[in-house]
């Protein structure tokens, strides 16, 4: 049961993260004085990272690290290439850092967790 939870979750959040990178000047309605957009995008590829994992069974996690660390990489280029397409968006190098940041969070969690047990 649990599992078909963050299956839905991840899905959902899936769908959520390609509609909001879709819509041309999306502007933070917060000051980006602190870098805030950065953050988002640690914290919004994070929960991405965490959906996927807790989708699997505890025996699959080392199949599925090795298939997040390759999406780690793929996800973050290929979001902000789509955005080159959409009005008002641009590409950066930083956002992809962030995003593949939030993606690396994750990765050491379940590496340390899988070297505990």
């Amino acid at each position: 049961m649990k599992k078909r939870y963050f299956k839905f979750a991840f899905y959902v959040w899936t769908v959520i993260l390609f509609t909001l990178t879709s819509i041309p000047r999306l502007q933070s309605p917060i000051n980006d004085s602190l870098n805030v957009d950065k953050l988002a995008h640690f914290g919004v590829y994070l929960i991405f990272a965490y959906l996927f994992m807790k989708m699997f069974d505890t025996n699959q996690y080392i199949q599925k690290l090795k298939l997040l660390t390759v999406l780690a990489v793929i996800i973050p280029i290929s979001d902000e290439l789509h955005q080159l397409l959409i009005p008002g968006r641009s590409f950066s190098y930083f956002d992809i850092l962030a995003d593949f940041l939030g993606f690396l969070a994750v990765i050491i969690y379940y590496k340390l967790r899988l070297k505990r047990s």
